[in-house]
């Protein structure tokens, strides 16, 4: 039996959930996804579990581990429990189920309502191409901004840059959970401001996932935006500095045909 601790937001959440559901899928294991982050954590940035808001396998057992009498019972049942404890953030964890696991990343519920509309805007706009500004725990947590940093405005000044010499008639859809500071630091034409409180992140996510392009922060939760964009011709770039001591090849954290800037 092996456990698979789901942990942080809703970015390293996707990524521990398809990992262990490749263990299930492909190495046979018996997995039980440990979700006592979100009853016991005192130290990270609260996070709400977000996975059910998502067609997730129905048999996939989530449990708190920590509950005394349920990680007596485990024991008891076996004695050999591994922990997977990482947060697996490179698409070479579940590469071999990846039609399943774009399967189960959609939504359950219908899209909101507000949410529907900027689904139809992206659709209808000939070339979308969504960019995520990460600031909000980067920027105010001391400890996180020192390990992640935040991708400057030089960053986004050159994807774009990039994107428009490939790219012809562009519409930026932007996110951000800052979204205020962008408006007034980010400056670029056919701009759609999406972020509000209205929309949910889960929600947010998918709304980057139909655009035919993107530009994303170095943040699993982009991330797993433009890896979800299923358009063939599809460009990505990322920041090729990932945190602040390693880069995104340091960490094999992106598909080999993103562009890193």
């Amino acid at each position: 039996m092996k456990i698979v601790k789901i942990k942080g937001g809703l970015g390293n959440q996707m990524f521990q959930y398809a990992y262990g559901r490749k263990l299930i899928l492909v190495d046979k294991k018996d997995v039980i996804f440990d979700t006592s982050f979100f009853k016991l954590n005192k130290i990270d940035t609260d996070r709400p579990f977000f996975l059910n808001n998502f067609n997730v396998d129905n048999s996939s057992k989530f449990e708190n581990i920590e509950d005394g009498l349920f990680k007596k019972y485990y024991q008891k049942l076996t004695s050999k429990i591994t922990g997977n404890y990482g947060f697996y953030q490179s698409e070479k964890y579940f590469k071999s189920t990846e039609n399943m696991v774009r399967k189960e990343f959609t939504l359950k519920e219908p899209l909101s309502a507000i949410s529907q509309e900027y689904t139809n805007k992206i659709l209808d706009t000939k070339n979308a191409v969504s960019i995520h500004i990460r600031r909000g725990d980067y920027v105010l947590n001391t400890s996180t901004n020192k390990h992640h940093g935040v991708c400057n405005l030089d960053y986004y000044e050159a994807a774009v840059e990039y994107i428009r010499e490939k790219i012809e008639s562009l519409t930026f859809f932007i996110f951000s959970d800052d979204i205020a500071w962008v408006k007034e630091n980010l400056k670029l034409d056919n701009a759609v401001f999406v972020s509000s409180p209205e929309i949910k992140d889960y929600e947010e996510l998918i709304l980057m996932s139909k655009c035919k392009h993107n530009i994303i922060a170095n943040s699993s939760f982009s991330w797993w935006g433009a890896w979800l964009n299923q358009n063939p011709d599809k460009i990505v770039i990322a920041p090729r500095q990932w945190t602040t001591k390693k880069t995104a090849d340091e960490l094999d954290i992106l598909p080999k045909s993103w562009i890193q800037i």
